[in-house]
């Protein structure tokens, strides 16, 4: 990588959190310095400070003379991140129905019919990118832009567990099912019930943790992974 001091420090950062956020580094993932650094060609110095940005962001953790690991999934963290999530979609959502326009609208439903076509190819990393763009389309329609920025760079923990179930086909199609029935509740302006399904959509996910943490048990903290009760007061957060 060239360029000066800065933008290296900037690339190397992007480079790891998207590797991160993509589970490229899973979580736990020993990091060494010296091995990034070579395997990105730059010197050590950038990929210290990028650690630092990332550990900051919640993504790794630092312990001083022994080793620096990507991050576990954190079952309060993720609570935290859908939380914030949920308030900014939900406060959105009903801005987004008194604006639109029928234009937005057909744009919505297009998303979802190219939706459908990923899940029927089973390109599920297309299928995740198509769910987010829309809910960012919601936002950049009502001009909430830093609202859609601060979910995604917010989001570390509840990314990464979300990620985990794009390989599930019913999940995947129950979620499409969601956007169909928000869109048509959006269509007939009703605030509330196009915000009950959204707030249903948010936390559907969790119905599938159980499976999911036999399934990866190494990507979540141990400690959360072997309480049942911490697991039921996650499931219970609504």
């Amino acid at each position: 990588m060239g360029g000066n001091n800065s933008s290296v420090q900037s690339a190397v950062y992007n480079a790891l959190r998207t590797s991160i956020m993509t589970l490229q580094l899973k979580p736990g993932t020993v990091m060494s310095t010296q091995e990034i650094a070579v395997k990105l060609d730059v010197s050590r110095t950038p990929v210290r400070e990028a650690f630092i940005r990332l550990q900051r962001d919640g993504l790794i953790r630092m312990f001083p003379q022994k080793e620096t690991i990507v991050s576990k999934i954190n079952f309060a963290k993720v609570a935290q991140e859908r939380f914030l999530r949920e308030s900014l979609e939900a406060s959105n959502l009903e801005l987004f129905i008194h604006t639109a326009t029928d234009d937005d609208l057909q744009e919505l439903e297009a998303n979802i019919t190219r939706q459908k076509a990923t899940l029927k190819a089973g390109d599920y990393k297309a299928l995740i990118s198509l769910d987010n763009a829309f809910h960012q389309f919601l936002f950049s329609v009502t001009g909430q832009e830093l609202s859609w920025e601060t979910i995604e760079n917010t989001s570390n923990h509840y990314a990464r567990i979300r990620l985990l179930t794009i390989s599930d086909n019913s999940i995947m199609s129950d979620a499409i099912l969601q956007h169909e029935a928000m869109l048509q509740k959006i269509r007939e302006k009703d605030v509330a019930a196009a915000r009950s399904l959204f707030v249903d959509h948010l936390h559907h996910l969790e119905n599938q943790l159980p499976s999911l943490i036999a399934d990866y048990k190494d990507y979540f903290e141990e400690e959360q992974v072997s309480s049942e009760k911490k697991l039921e007061d996650f499931l219970s957060e609504k």
